[in-house]
This record gives structure tokens, sequence and C-alpha cells, in this order.
């Protein structure tokens, strides 16, 4: 039996094996992906993700010509504390393929790609919680030039994601407000409780008997003044 076709390694990914994504998660989340082409012909790549609708990837497809780099921009999209997200395993697939020939449309060019040409390798996500953003800035840029979470003013998606924090971080302090709302209303409803239960019967016959005692004592106290 001959041994199956494995092609070469077309691309060298950084980082290689595992992408981290440090929260807060309650704002959009970007890192860079690089992508070095070492062939001596050009290579079309392919990024995939098990989540499509946690990660927006930018540029998912492209070309590279030989002996050089390409930026991947990862968009994770805001995520609630409890998210069954932060849980799950997510993972990205790169795949690679010699594209020396004219691609009009890179869509159309890879559904035409025989499978067993396609050079691919696997990168795992990690996402850590309750980082600030202080120290996500400071570990962005040991994995990077520390400019990948910087938005150019004239991208129309960069400005959308900084809207989409802007709101989330709005959200975030409304609902904070609704909840102190809620318990001051709940302590409210408490002491109106306890109030109306000493209104009741119970209450008036109380105070009555305050009343009667009271009216004792000044009368026992003025008659003890008269004899004396």
């Amino acid at each position: 039996m001959g041994r199956s076709f494995e092609p070469k390694q077309m691309l060298v990914v950084d980082p290689p094996s595992e992408i981290v994504f440090e929260g807060p998660f309650n704002r959009a989340v970007c890192k860079k992906v690089m992508v070095f082409n070492p062939c001596n012909y050009r290579v079309a790549f392919k990024l995939k993700t098990t989540t499509p609708r946690l990660f927006f990837v930018r540029p998912n497809v492209g070309l590279i010509k030989p002996n050089e780099s390409f930026t991947i921009d990862i968009f994770m999209h805001p995520l609630v504390s409890n998210s069954s997200a932060l849980r799950s395993n997510h993972k990205f697939l790169m795949q690679a393929v010699e594209a020396n020939d004219f691609v009009p449309d890179l869509h159309s060019f890879w559904r035409s790609i025989n499978p067993a040409s396609i050079w691919d390798t696997k990168i795992k996500v990690k996402l850590i919680e309750g980082k600030t953003d202080v120290q996500q800035t400071g570990s962005d840029q040991e994995h990077g030039n520390g400019e990948h979470q910087d938005t150019d003013v004239n991208d129309p998606l960069g400005l959308l994601l900084k809207q989409v924090n802007t709101l989330e971080e709005e959200k975030q302090s409304l609902l904070k407000q609704v909840e102190t709302l809620d318990k001051e209303n709940e302590e409210n409803k408490q002491t109106t409780i306890k109030l109306q239960r000493m209104k009741g019967p119970g209450f008036g016959y109380f105070v009555g008997f305050l009343l009667m005692v009271a009216l004792a004592f000044v009368a026992g106290g003025f008659l003890a003044t008269n004899y004396t």
C-alpha cells in the first residue's frame, strides 16, 4: 500500500498552536495572527473557526507571495459573564494551497481545490477571564507589536466595534443601576410590610393599653399630690 500524499509546510503561523484571548469579555477583543510564506511560490490561505458566531476573521482568505508576511485580525464579540461560550472549546483551522495561477475569486478558487493538496494546521483558543485592561495590554505587547487593539478611524468595522464596546459598557452600567434600584425597592417593600403588620389590630390594642397605663400613672400621681 502506497503512502498518502502529505503536503509540506506552506505557512509559518504565529502564534503557532494557541491564541489567547484575555478578558474582560464584555467588549470586543482583537488578536492578530501573523502568517509567513516560506515557499518559493504563491500560497492561498483560508482561516476557519469552529465558532463563526463568536469570532470574526478579517480577512479569512488571501494570497501571500513567496517570503512575505501577512496579518490576520481576529475579533471576538462581546459576551456576558455567564455565557456558555466561555467554557466551550474553540478552534481555528489554517489551510493553505499553492496558487501560482491567476485567481479571479478566492472563494470560488477554494471550492475547486482538491482536498488532498491542502496543507493545514490547527490552532486552539484559550480564554482567560478577569484580566484588567492594563494587564491585557502588557500581555498583548509580549505577543505582538502592542498595536492590535488600536483601530483605524477610517475603518468602518473598527468604528462599529468601538460603538459596540461603548454600548456594551453603557449596558453593564445600566444593569448595575437597575440591580441597585431593585435592592432598594425590595428593602422598601419589606419595611412597608413590617409597618402594615404593626398597624394591624394587635398594634392598636397595644397602643391603647399603653395609653391606659399612662393615664393611670398620671391619675395616681395627681391623687397622691392632693392627699399630701
